[in-house]
């Protein structure tokens, strides 16, 4: 499970902390026995389920979501020279500094994570030409007991991933060869590679970029292909061993949402290939593409996904998935990737998540997370939005909101509902959010 996530030095950022622990001090009574998570459990922090972030316009709220996704991409791809290939194809800047600061040559990442009861704490500070620090650490701040550290290039702590047949100039040699540049530079994460080349080396180092790469999903604009929301959930259900197919577990969420579809239908069409060898995909203009194409061995297959309304007679009729309201089109793809992590776990990080829904369907999205029937493997999200009907929907505890602010001199910084003083669960939040006693909100003249 996701904790928290230290941020200095990114876009409007200059220095904060987006943070899931639970503080409210003792738990609510009875709490075990009420409907919905107060915090989720495990042997070694109390954590929330969700996290919404509120602010105003242009406070900074997209930057903590695009931070995350810098993050995934840095320990993927590097940074540097190693990432280059990546910015030719489109791909964003993982070294995007704020530029309003003169302190501004290096970007620090510090997460920490839940796994198998234990804390971990990764953290990564790099330049545009090289990774200048990188830990990962076990362990609270009080009894942190190092797994790996790199400093300049240089390995500083690695007996616990050094062995009798991988001695200490092996892991030199590879993070010489394998983790730098030409001149010597480190520019790839040492944890990408020695998890994805070497995971039995080091079960913990396994673990940990398991969890990044297979746990934690990011949406930067809440556009989230039908396609891949129900290839996100297949993978999830098929890994669970669930026999239930993706596209029932949709079209009974979907159904229940009140959209006016009466049913949706996948159809599979196998795809003819020309004398190249190449696909032809037919695309009807007035009805729109597939929602994606399937291979299967030498075969491909377009997938088309349509919907059932009912006309004036109450006889069924066939709509192309794609003539839907694009509040219904994004619910779909939002609904995959939320259900593919309450079916294993994880964490979903999505920007904008009320875009194009209805109020009422934004806080049935999530409250998905918060209640126990739902959520049952220990699944977070974490989400920005401008809809304040949640406030005021008693769907959020008061660890489970943060407001964003930004100023020339602190940058976009963070403060969580609970740091405020006369605050409760009971608390009418939207009304003094929207009174400014909060922050977070702008203040328009026209």
């Amino acid at each position: 499970m996701f904790i928290s996530m230290k941020i200095r030095n990114f876009r409007s950022i200059i220095e904060t902390m987006v943070s899931m622990t639970y503080e409210e001090g003792k738990a609510p009574n009875g709490y075990k026995d009420l409907p919905r998570w107060a915090f989720l459990e495990n042997k070694a922090e109390r954590l929330v389920p969700c996290l919404a972030i509120y602010g105003a316009n242009a406070g900074g709220k997209s930057n903590i979501i695009k931070a995350f996704f810098a993050f995934d991409h840095l320990l993927k791809f590097g940074t540097g020279d190693a990432f280059e290939p990546f910015l030719k194809n489109g791909a964003v800047p993982v070294f995007d500094p704020n530029l309003l600061i003169s302190d501004n040559e290096t970007t620090y990442f510090e997460s920490k994570i839940v796994l198998n009861g234990s804390i971990f704490t990764y953290g990564v500070e790099y330049s545009e030409k090289k990774i200048a620090h990188e830990f990962l650490n076990e362990g609270r701040e009080d009894d942190n007991r190092p797994i790996f550290e790199i400093k300049d290039s240089e390995l500083v702590h690695f007996s616990k991933v050094s062995s009798a047949t991988y001695k200490e100039k092996d892991l030199k040699e590879f993070l010489r060869v394998e983790c730098s540049n030409k001149d010597g530079l480190q520019n790839r994460t040492f944890l990408y590679l020695m998890g994805t080349k070497y995971p039995a080396l080091n079960k913990n180092i396994a673990d940990v970029l398991e969890f990044f790469l297979k746990s934690v999903f990011i949406s930067l604009n809440n556009q989230i292909p039908a396609g891949l929301g129900m290839k996100m959930l297949e993978d999830a259900l098929k890994n669970q061993g669930q026999k239930e197919t993706a596209f029932d577990k949709l079209q009974k969420i979907t159904t229940k949402l009140d959209f006016g579809i009466e049913r949706l239908e996948i159809d599979r069409t196998k795809l003819e290939q020309d004398a190249a060898g190449e696909y032809q995909l037919q695309i009807n203009p007035l009805e729109g593409g597939p929602i994606g194409v399937r291979r299967a061995g030498p075969e491909a297959f377009a997938e088309y996904l349509y919907s059932y309304h009912k006309n004036d007679e109450q006889k069924e009729v066939r709509f192309n998935f794609n003539r839907e309201s694009m509040g219904t089109q994004i619910a779909f793809g939002v609904l995959g990737s939320i259900l593919a992590a309450l079916e294993k776990g994880g964490l979903v990080l999505i920007d904008e998540l009320d875009r194009s829904l209805h109020s009422l369907v934004f806080q049935q999205i999530v409250q998905m997370f918060t209640n126990k029937r739902y959520n049952t493997q220990n699944a977070q999200l974490i989400f920005t939005a401008h809809n304040t009907d949640l406030l005021d929907a008693d769907i959020l505890r008061i660890s489970e909101i943060d407001f964003v602010n930004k100023t020339k001199k602190k940058g976009t910084t963070i403060q969580r509902l609970v740091e405020f003083s006369d605050v409760r669960n009971v608390t009418n939040f939207r009304k003094r959010y929207l009174s400014g006693e909060f922050d977070g909100i702008p203040f328009p003249y026209l």
